[in-house]
């Protein structure tokens, strides 16, 4: 197989779940860059029909619009129900959508147990989810490829101290959850991959949102390369890897896009 033609995604359909902004709408756009039909949920329909109407001037035709809240198992059924009903399969799930709760304050003894069940059913519940709908739908094609994002908080313990005053450190439900879901991702591949099913994850470490700039700095110093991520760039080359044939032969594995943030010392 050549190299550059196993990363192509031609006649492919990708579903990124909260695929409308932040990570969600860079996975989108490089599945849609190597070729594939995308479609991107949102909560909100209208925002999703936005986004797609935004990204489609991009990638014409390139990208689909649904409603899906992690939090409604109705909802994630009535999804893929769809899903089945217009493409009949669907080659590439990107579990994206997760959420932070507004209760969640970063500071252990101050948590409450409505912020920590937040978390873990938006980030860990929703995407058990996907991936057994998911399974549901694919097992019978023999085929099929998940990602899910989890996080590099799931992988060490945080210092704290770099957040400045004013910034919400990293809650530990977050952390939790995003453990879940590699532990998820593991387990899911050994399953699956009977059926043909891959089940990757990626940790991004930090990535640039508007952050304080002492934050930023403090950040980028605990990173090999010195730098935070930068979005729409650095994630989804990472992605298409993993739902290309250019992997194939890679599952049950969890990626750091990290700049080495995890094994620097």
């Amino acid at each position: 197989m050549n190299v550059l033609k196993s990363f192509s995604l031609e006649n492919r359909i990708a579903l990124v779940t909260g695929g409308c902004q932040n990570f969600g709408e860079e996975i989108a756009l490089g599945l849609a860059e190597a070729g594939a039909r995308v479609i991107i949920t949102s909560r909100d329909f209208e925002k999703a029909t936005l986004a797609a109407k935004k990204l489609n001037q991009v990638y014409p035709a390139s990208f689909i619009p649904k409603s899906m809240d992690l939090l409604s198992e109705r909802g994630i059924i009535k999804l893929f129900d769809e899903i089945r009903e217009e493409f009949g399969k669907l080659d590439i799930l990107v579990n994206n959508a997760g959420g932070h709760s507004k209760e969640a304050c970063g500071f252990l003894e101050k948590e409450t147990l409505s912020g920590w069940n937040s978390f873990i059913e938006t980030n860990l519940t929703g995407t058990f989810l996907m991936l057994r709908e998911y399974s549901r739908l694919m097992i019978p094609h023999k085929t099929g490829n998940i990602i899910s994002i989890a996080s590099i908080s799931s992988l060490l313990g945080r210092d704290r101290s770099i957040y400045p005053s004013g910034m919400t450190p990293n809650p530990i439900a977050y952390t939790a959850a995003k453990a879940g879901i590699i532990g998820l991702t593991y387990d899911a591949a050994a399953y699956l991959g009977g059926y043909g099913i891959r089940v990757n994850s990626i940790s991004p470490g930090g990535f640039q949102r508007n952050q304080p700039e002492d934050f930023i700095k403090a950040y980028s110093q605990r990173t090999m390369l010195g730098r935070m991520g930068i979005q729409q760039q650095d994630l989804k080359g990472a992605v298409v890897f993993l739902a290309s044939d250019a992997s194939s032969y890679i599952t049950g594995h969890n990626l750091y896009v990290d700049a080495g943030f995890s094994r620097y010392k």
